[in-house]
């Protein structure tokens, strides 16, 4: 995304322009941290500090009954940003639905031609539900909170949107490598991980409630340690003093 960004000459330049003259840097992940860094040439007064998300706040659980959640929420929807990886994640998606019986929800803001490609992966009509229209963030939760699992497979190294959104509803992230997929989801994330090994990953949770369980349990005790407010408000104080 930054790099896509940067591709005009007078914006680059006037980045590299305000990178270099900065008092510091925070970057929301560890590739723009770096970056950050090769533009100042020294490692001083940059740092990765992580977006934080308010897992603390009781005011921000949307999380749902074990018992009351089911099928894949599928996190990507973009079609045309290739390290999305939007068609990887619904083709595994198909499988997993096949496996283990479980539906999958999918979101296509791009009309007939989006319900064309959709249709093309071979997903069985009933275990498949499309959402056209955009949500409220709110309602965008519980949607997510509805589901077992939030898959995708993205390798933009973004800041994690997706799970921090699946993290206030206590929906396990797998697949993506994002800064929050890898704090808060070490053991789901695809970072280092095959596309074959965050399928088996997915199918776990979906078949087995034990491991599912006690993956949900520790899900806020780790998240909690990295990205609450109250740890990256610490981390920002320790910055600025410095």
């Amino acid at each position: 995304q930054i790099a896509d960004q940067l591709r005009d000459p007078a914006r680059l330049a006037r980045f590299v322009r305000i990178v270099s003259r900065a008092d510091g840097c925070i970057a929301p992940t560890p590739e723009a941290a770096d970056f950050y860094r090769a533009i100042r040439g020294s490692p001083d007064r940059v740092a990765f500090i992580p977006t934080p998300y308010p897992i603390d706040d009781r005011r921000w659980d949307f999380s749902r009954p074990i018992d009351e959640r089911s099928g894949i929420f599928i996190g990507t929807r973009e079609w045309n940003v290739l390290s999305r990886n939007h068609l990887g994640a619904l083709l595994v998606a198909r499988r997993l639905s096949e496996q283990a019986g479980e539906r999958v929800t999918v979101f296509n803001f791009d009309r007939r031609k989006g319900a064309r490609l959709i249709a093309g992966i071979g997903l069985a009509s009933e275990k498949l539900r499309v959402l056209d229209r955009k949500l409220s963030y709110p309602s965008y939760l519980r949607e997510i909170a509805r589901h077992k699992i939030v898959l995708q497979l993205d390798t933009s190294f973004v800041p994690g949107q997706v799970a921090g959104d699946a993290l206030l509803c206590r929906v396990p992230s797998v697949g993506g490598n994002g800064a929050i997929d890898r704090l808060a989801f070490p053991d789901t994330c695809g970072f280092a991980h095959s596309i074959s090994e965050i399928a088996q990953t997915a199918l776990r949770l979906l078949t087995d409630g034990t491991h599912y369980r006690e993956s949900v349990a520790s899900m806020e005790t780790i998240a909690s340690q990295r990205i609450a407010f109250k740890v990256v408000a610490e981390e920002l104080e320790d910055f600025f003093n410095r």
